[in-house]
C-alpha cells in the first residue's frame, strides 16, 4: 500500500465520540450527546443529534464477537409485504431521500405484462415502481411518486444537481411494444419527493441495467456509466453530467469501448492512482482511468468464463479488500439459466488484485477454487463483499439461497491461508430459489448489515432479512452532502496508533452507491472490527484530493465527516 501525504484534522469537541486522540494521551470516553428520538423503521433505536464539531451520528454496542451469520425474516413486521405485491422485482435502491437519517427503499419492477401475470397474493395487476419510506413503525408507500408502469432494471442514488440531497437515476429496459413507457431517467429530489425529469439527454431506446456513479473528470458533478445488456445492442455508455440534470454521451471521447455489454457495473480505484476505474460485468471488460479524464482497456483474459447455454450471463460485481493488502479485490456473480434448467453447478468468482504491471495496469488472479467458493445449483446474480458478522473480514453475500431456500447464501470469511482468503459455504445449499438483487443496509441502526432480497416471481414475496448475528465491534463512515456524499472516497481503517502501517491495516473500502446487480446502496463504508475498540482512519477523496487522518476513533458508531448528521 502506497504511503500518502495526509493532514491531521484536529477537532476540539471530542469528535467521533471522544474519538480524536489528544496529543500524548489515550482515547477519551465517549462524548455525551444530546439526542432526539429518530428510530429506524420498526426499531426503538435512538439517533444522536451531532453537536458542532462532532461527527458522531449514532452508536450501538457490539452484539458479540463475530464468527457466525444469521438473519431473521422480518418483512411483515416492517410493513413490506403489501406494498410490494404485483411485481416482477428488478431494481432495489437504499437511500435517505428525505434526510431524516433513516433509509428509504425504491423498488423497480417489470410492469409490462398482462394483468394475469401479477395476480398473486392479492394483486389485481401489475404494480408500478414503488418508493417506501422508513417510518416510526415500519415502511409506508410514498403516494407522491407518480405511477410508472415500465421495465425498470437498475438504479442508483446520487446528488446529480448539486443541491445536497440525493436524487435517483433509474435505468430502464426499453420495450418496443410500449414506446411511450418511461425510459431511463432522473428522478429529481424535490424536498424529499422524487419527481421524474424528462429531456436529460439519457438514452431512450436503451437496454439499461446496472448504474455506476462517479465523477470521472473531477469537475464536482456526478457522472453515470450505465450498462446495456447484449440483447439490446450491448453499448454500455458513460454519460457526463454537464449541469442542470443534463447529460451527454462521452463514451468514445474518453477512450471507452462502444461495444461493452453487461448486466453489472462497478467503479473503484483498482490501481492506487486515485482515479476510479470501470468494470463491466457481462463482457467482463475493465477500463482503467489514466488520471486525465480518459480510460484505457486492461487485459481481461483472466476474467474469462465457461458458458453452457445461450442464456448464461455474468451478472453483478462487488469490490473490497479481502486479504488486507490495501488493494481492492473483486467478486463477480452469475445469471446462468443452465443452473436451474440443466443442473449445472456454477460458483461466483473471486479475483485477487495483485497490483499493477510496469504500464500501470492492474493484474488479477482467479482464486475462486482456492478460496472455497463452491458451485451453486441456482442463479446468484447479486454479490456483495461486506462484513456481516463484524469479525474484521468481509464475507461474501450471494442471492443464491441457503437454508433450503429460505435465506441468502453467505460465504463467511475465515481468514487467510498462505495469503488466500478462505470462505465457509453456508448450510442448506441445493434449492433453486434465488433473488434478483440483495442490497445490504443497516436498517435498524444496530451496527449490523441487513439485506433486502428482491423477488422476480409475483407469487413470492420480496424479503427483508434483519441481521441477528452475534457480531463484533463495527464502524460506519459516511461523508456530508457538501462533499457529494463522499461517493468515490476511499476509507482505510487501521488499529489505533498504526495509521499508514500495512501491518495494522484492518480494511479498505470505497464509498459507492452501486453494489452487485441492479441494486443501489447508501453511501456508507461499513467495517467490522472484531474486538478492536479504537481505530485510525485515512479518508481519501477521489481525483487527487487531499487525504485526512482521524486518529483514535472509537468503535461501535456511525460517523459522518466532517460535521455529523445534524
Amino acid at each position: 500500500m502506497k504511503t500518502r501525504l495526509a493532514i491531521l484534522l484536529v477537532l476540539v469537541l471530542a469528535a467521533c465520540s471522544g474519538g480524536v486522540e489528544p496529543e500524548g494521551g489515550a482515547t477519551g470516553p465517549t462524548a455525551s450527546l444530546d439526542s432526539t428520538e429518530a428510530p429506524a423503521a420498526g426499531d426503538g433505536s435512538t439517533t444522536a443529534t451531532s453537536e458542532e464539531g462532532d461527527m458522531t451520528c449514532w452508536s450501538s454496542p457490539a452484539q458479540g464477537a463475530g464468527g457466525s451469520i444469521s438473519f431473521a425474516d422480518e418483512t411483515e413486521e416492517y410493513g413490506l409485504v403489501s406494498p410490494l405485491v404485483g411485481m416482477h422485482g428488478h431494481a432495489a435502491v437504499w437511500a435517505d431521500f428525505d434526510q431524516d437519517n433513516r433509509l428509504d427503499l425504491f423498488v423497480g419492477t417489470f410492469a409490462h405484462r398482462d394483468a394475469e401475470h401479477y395476480q398473486f397474493r392479492g394483486a389485481q395487476g401489475p404494480s408500478p415502481d414503488r418508493l417506501v419510506r422508513s417510518g416510526d413503525s415500519g415502511f409506508v408507500v410514498d403516494q407522491a411518486l407518480p405511477d410508472m408502469h415500465t421495465r425498470t432494471s437498475g438504479g442508483a442514488a446520487g446528488d446529480f444537481d448539486g443541491d445536497g440531497d440525493l436524487d435517483l437515476v433509474v435505468s430502464r429496459n426499453y420495450d418496443d411494444d410500449r414506446p411511450d413507457a418511461p425510459a431511463t431517467q432522473v428522478l429529481r429530489n424535490d424536498g424529499g419527493s422524487l419527481v421524474p425529469i424528462e429531456g436529460t439527454g439519457l438514452p431512450v431506446d436503451f437496454g439499461g441495467r446496472s448504474v455506476g456513479v462517479l465523477d470521472y473528470d473531477g469537475d464536482g458533478l456526478l457522472d453515470l456509466y450505465i450498462a446495456e445488456d447484449r440483447w439490446s445492442g450491448g453499448q454500455s455508455a458513460l454519460f457526463r453530467n454537464v449541469g442542470g440534470l443534463q447529460f451527454e454521451d462521452v463514451t468514445q471521447q474518453v477512450g471507452l469501448a462502444l461495444d461493452a455489454h453487461g448486466l453489472g457495473v462497478a467503479v473503484a480505484d483498482l490501481t492506487g492512482n486515485g482515479y476510479q476505474d470501470i468494470f463491466v460485468a457481462g463482457s467482463n471488460r475493465l477500463f482503467v482511468a489514466l488520471g486525465d479524464g480518459t480510460f484505457r482497456e486492461a487485459d481481461g483474459s483472466v476474467f474469462g468464463w465457461q458458458f453452457f447455454d445461450d442464456e448464461d450471463d455474468v451478472a453483478g460485481v462487488s469490490m473490497a479488500d479481502v486479504n488486507r493488502d490495501g488493494m481492492l479485490d473483486m467478486v463477480v456473480g452469475q445469471h446462468f439459466n443452465s443452473t436451474v434448467d440443466d443442473g449445472q453447478q456454477v460458483p461466483v468468482r473471486l479475483y485477487l488484485n495483485l497490483g499493477t504491471d510496469e504500464a500501470g495496469m492492474p493484474m488479477f488472479e482467479d482464486v475462486t477454487e482456492a478460496a472455497g467458493l463452491v458451485g451453486l445449483p441456482t442463479k446468484a446474480p447479486h454479490v456483495e463483499l461486506n462484513d456481516f458478522d463484524n469479525d474484521g473480514w468481509p464475507d461474501l453475500l450471494t442471492t443464491a439461497s441457503a437454508a433450503d431456500g429460505s435465506r441468502p447464501a453467505v460465504f463467511r470469511h475465515q481468514g487467510l491461508v498462505e495469503g488466500i482468503p478462505t470462505f465457509a459455504a453456508p448450510d442448506g445449499l441445493g434449492s433453486l430459489q434465488y433473488w434478483v438483487a440483495g442490497p445490504s443496509a443497516d436498517v435498524d441502526a444496530d451496527g449490523r448489515l441487513d439485506v433486502f432480497l428482491l423477488e422476480w416471481e409475483p407469487a413470492l414475496p420480496s424479503l427483508l432479512m434483519i441481521n441477528e448475528s452475534p457480531a463484533g465491534r463495527w464502524l460506519q463512515v459516511s461523508v456530508g452532502p457538501d462533499l457529494m456524499h463522499g461517493i468515490g472516497w476511499r476509507v482505510e481503517v487501521f488499529t489505533a496508533g498504526g495509521i499508514g502501517d500495512p501491518g495494522s491495516l484492518i480494511g479498505v473500502r470505497e464509498i459507492t452507491v452501486t453494489q452487485g446487480y441492479s441494486a443501489g446502496v447508501a453511501p456508507v463504508a461499513h467495517f467490522g472490527l472484531g474486538d478492536v475498540q479504537a481505530v485510525d482512519l485515512l479518508l481519501v477523496p477521489p481525483n487527487g484530493g487531499t487525504p485526512t487522518e482521524l486518529t483514535g476513533v472509537d468503535a461501535d458508531q456511525h460517523i459522518r465527516f466532517p460535521d455529523g448528521c445534524g
